[in-house]
């Protein structure tokens, strides 16, 4: 493979996407480096322009069937040249819907040329111990699927690179279902076993949590990304019991059955 860099760009408030785009990393032999850019949080760094002698693994969660808005945002910031690019939408076991199909899009307008796509399972970000939803996924078989995916991808762009390319066929429909709406709340706090800890306020992508002799959640900038409920140290932090507690029961019921990546070339 004769990319020089490949740039791994993601969204990953739960660490789900992060983990599939770095295993399909670790498996494209013969990139000369490896550079990492984090959307999550705010102030990151975008990373220079890319070229189309570099190739991106670009990978986000899907809410509600779409790329997340503030993922959308933050990708507009990144910038390639005709740089192939690998897109990854990882889901929590119920359907990814038109997110793939979006995500190739907002990266088309970009400047990149998708090469290959895939749609990988992650921990689902209401999934609770009491209502596990695809719990520990990506598990070790999702990783190695992942690595395996990315040794393709080197033998997929040597054959383009001697026969041309065609366009990958990605399900989806256009115009794109409705994505998530703003709830009017946010995941809740025990106040008498939170100490005050600050990790939930380090760890929200959107900065909708602050401390004021409490821990305070503001529901109009809160994205329900569930990264303060699976970071906090004390388990203070939950969404159970909150008005998607009858969707937690519903998703828990439908996702039992287990699904598989699927991966476009």
């Amino acid at each position: 493979m004769s990319s020089e860099t490949a740039h791994l760009i993601y969204f990953s408030p739960t660490g789900t996407s992060k983990s599939v785009v770095v295993a399909i990393a670790e498996g494209l032999e013969g990139v000369g480096r490896f550079l990492e850019t984090d959307l999550t949080h705010p102030g990151f760094t975008p990373c220079t322009l890319l070229g189309p002698d570099d190739l991106a693994v670009i990978g986000v969660p899907v809410y509600a069937g779409r790329v997340p808005e503030i993922a959308e945002k933050r990708l507009k910031e990144i910038k390639g040249a005709g740089t192939p690019a690998v897109i990854v939408a990882v889901y929590g076991n119920r359907e990814y819907e038109d997110a793939l199909l979006e995500l190739r899009e907002i990266a088309t307008a970009r400047g990149f040329r998708v090469v290959a796509a895939a749609a990988f399972i992650g921990e689902h970000s209401f999934s609770t111990e009491e209502l596990p939803i695809a719990a520990g996924r990506p598990d070790s078989e999702d990783l190695k699927k992942a690595r395996d995916f990315g040794r393709s991808i080197v033998r997929s762009l040597a054959s383009s690179r001697e026969g041309g390319t065609r366009e990958i066929d990605i399900p989806g429909n256009v115009p794109y279902r409705d994505g998530m709406e703003n709830l009017p709340f946010t995941p809740l706090v025990d106040q008498d076993i939170c100490t005050l800890c600050e990790t939930c306020i380090k760890n929200c992508p959107v900065g909708a949590i602050s401390l004021d002799g409490r821990i305070v959640m503001d529901a109009e900038t809160c994205i329900l990304c569930a990264s303060c409920v699976k970071c906090c140290p004390e388990k203070a932090v939950s969404v159970r019991s909150t008005p998607l507690g009858a969707l937690i029961i519903e998703l828990a019921e439908k996702c039992r059955h287990r699904k598989e990546p699927e991966l476009f070339l």
